[in-house]
């Protein structure tokens, strides 16, 4: 990518191309909470509904994007807005959504309309109830961020209660995992990487309310990590779904792997195994980053697939149906999260492996991802040949999360690389 760092391109990306499109498009001034419901390219907004599952996320960038801006790591000049007006955002969306979504015993609701009641159908009928520990877990984290920031435990009863509420439900087995819905029985390693990330966020909200004593839930983060690491396999490869009944084991569910999936969660392991002081683990966790990068890796086209291991008996379901269908595109989420892990496994524990991975993938997300005339923003979804894809992979939004946390994660380890202090 020429002679930029990585935290030159990064800063550029969110400055000029990803955090205007989403202040300029995505807040809605009038009835709070925001818009995402974007096609794949920014240009036409195809729903005003709500999925708690980007609002939670939207809360999170603008709380995490004040930080930056107060430390100098983001221009408001060039964003068009200062942290006061990001946080200002972000403590409106956090009320629409403790307003209209978050229930007493710590449940959430799944989609609401733009005024935050019941969404309906293309017909006016309401949309069926559902649920998701997904949905619920970015919401508290949003809150979480948004602690971080203002240092007031405010929001401190609604996140333990969230966070209590899906740790139970994952703990408990089947909980509600919409849109990626597992048969009875499994268990899935999406579920207890989110259960570590928000106790992770909940950790961090907690020592900033009670300036920097000693976190209330340890025990609990300890345990959401050791859940997670569960799904490790020997050879460094993580399995996506846990089945119970051994004639499944066969199956396309038990047999595909995610690596994109794990490479997010070892950063989470990596950085919880420092907020608990705990490194025993951490050669194993490194070795497992060039494992996964390889595994996932497209010879042919260049860049990591969604799934692999999609070679196993058919059993039905739409889980299975979407990693029939999707394994072989190229998505966003996968690539910033595989350019952090590996650029974190290079920078904070000198793994060279990681850092030629970190190259490869970096050069192709710059190269592929962002719209230019193709879209505005990024354009998330591609095809194998890292064509746009308009199509839905998951939920029908344009979600913002994933390339702004990753993108100001890279900015934040490599200007506090050399402080040897944490993001």
């Amino acid at each position: 990518m020429g002679s930029e760092q990585p935290e030159q391109v990064a800063r550029h990306q969110l400055e000029e191309v990803v955090l205007p499109f989403w202040l300029e498009n995505g807040i809605d001034t009038e009835h709070g909470g925001f818009f995402t419901c974007f096609d794949n390219r920014g240009r036409r907004l195809l729903s005003t509904d709500k999925f708690t599952w980007s609002q939670g996320r939207f809360v999170w960038l603008l709380a995490r994007a004040a930080r930056l801006a107060d430390r100098g790591l983001l221009s408001p000049d060039r964003l068009g807005a200062g942290s006061a007006t990001l946080i200002g955002h972000a403590e409106r969306g956090a009320s629409f959504l403790l307003d209209h979504a978050v229930g007493r015993d710590g449940r959430c609701a799944y989609v609401l309309d733009r005024r935050g009641g019941t969404a309906l159908d293309e017909h006016g009928r309401p949309l069926p109830a559902e649920r998701s520990v997904f949905a619920d877990a970015f919401v508290a984290m949003g809150l979480a961020e948004l602690t971080r920031y203002t240092g007031s435990p405010v929001h401190l009863p609604a996140i333990d209660a969230i966070v209590r509420r899906i740790a139970d439900d994952v703990e408990a087995g089947d909980p509600p995992t919409p849109p990626y819905p597992l048969p009875p029985g499994c268990s899935g390693f999406g579920a207890r990487m989110i259960v570590l990330n928000a106790r992770l966020d909940q950790a961090r909200a907690h020592e900033s309310a009670s300036a920097g004593r000693t976190n209330p839930y340890t025990d609990e983060l300890r345990a959401a990590r050791s859940a997670m690491l569960a799904h490790r396999e020997d050879g460094g490869l993580f399995t996506e779904t846990f089945v119970a009944d051994p004639g499944m084991r066969d199956t396309i569910l038990a047999r595909h792997r995610t690596p994109g999936h794990a490479l997010e969660g070892i950063w989470m392991a990596l950085e919880a195994g420092e907020a608990l002081g705990e490194s025993g683990d951490v050669g194993d966790l490194l070795a497992g980053v060039p494992a996964l990068c390889a595994a996932g890796w497209d010879d042919e086209h260049g860049g990591l697939f969604r799934y692999v291991g999609v070679s196993g008996r058919p059993a039905g379901g739409p889980y299975e149906d979407l990693v029939r269908r999707t394994w072989s595109t190229k998505l966003w989420w996968v690539h910033t999260e595989a350019a952090y892990t590996t650029l974190l496994a290079a920078e904070r524990y000198g793994d060279r492996e990681a850092a030629r991975w970190f190259d490869r993938i970096w050069d192709y997300t710059i190269g592929t991802f962002p719209g230019g005339a193709d879209g505005e923003e990024w354009i998330q979804i591609r095809n194998r040949a890292g064509e746009p894809l308009d199509e839905v992979v998951a939920l029908p939004v344009k979600d913002p999360y994933h390339i702004a946390r990753n993108l100001m994660q890279i900015i934040e380890l490599r200007e506090l690389r050399s402080q040897g202090g944490r993001t």
